[in-house]
């Protein structure tokens, strides 16, 4: 059972950790090096699933190992998700400031000295 939530989950794992936001998350956190190790681990864990399902239905250990490793795999998607949403935080602060400064700039261009007569 738990053979067949991972091998629906790594999938999703392995996309996050192509996709361009994670990338730059992490290469701005100093993470970058961490993530790759993460993608080596999650590969080679992929090819053991096929011959640990086999096993997990007569060996206690690998039923273990492989929900150890569903728990594992939930908590690296949790992380993921959010470096993700910090990225969208800071991306969203960023063009919130810029909009704040277009809009000061304008507002500064655009008025009138107050006559004091």
């Amino acid at each position: 059972m738990a053979e067949l939530v991972l091998s629906a989950l790594l999938p999703v794992l392995f996309e996050k950790l192509a996709s361009a936001t994670l990338k730059s998350i992490a290469s701005y956190k100093g993470i970058d090096a961490e993530i790759k190790k993460w993608h080596r681990s999650l590969k080679q864990i992929q090819g053991v699933l096929t011959d640990a399902s086999r096993k997990e239905i007569t060996n206690d250990s690998v039923k273990q190992w492989l929900n150890d490793l569903q728990h594992l795999a939930y908590d690296i998607d949790d992380v993921l998700d959010d470096l993700a949403t910090d990225a969208m935080h800071r991306e969203f602060t960023h063009q919130s400031e810029a909009i704040t400064i277009t809009s000061k700039t304008q507002f500064t261009a655009g008025s009138k000295p107050v006559d004091s007569d």
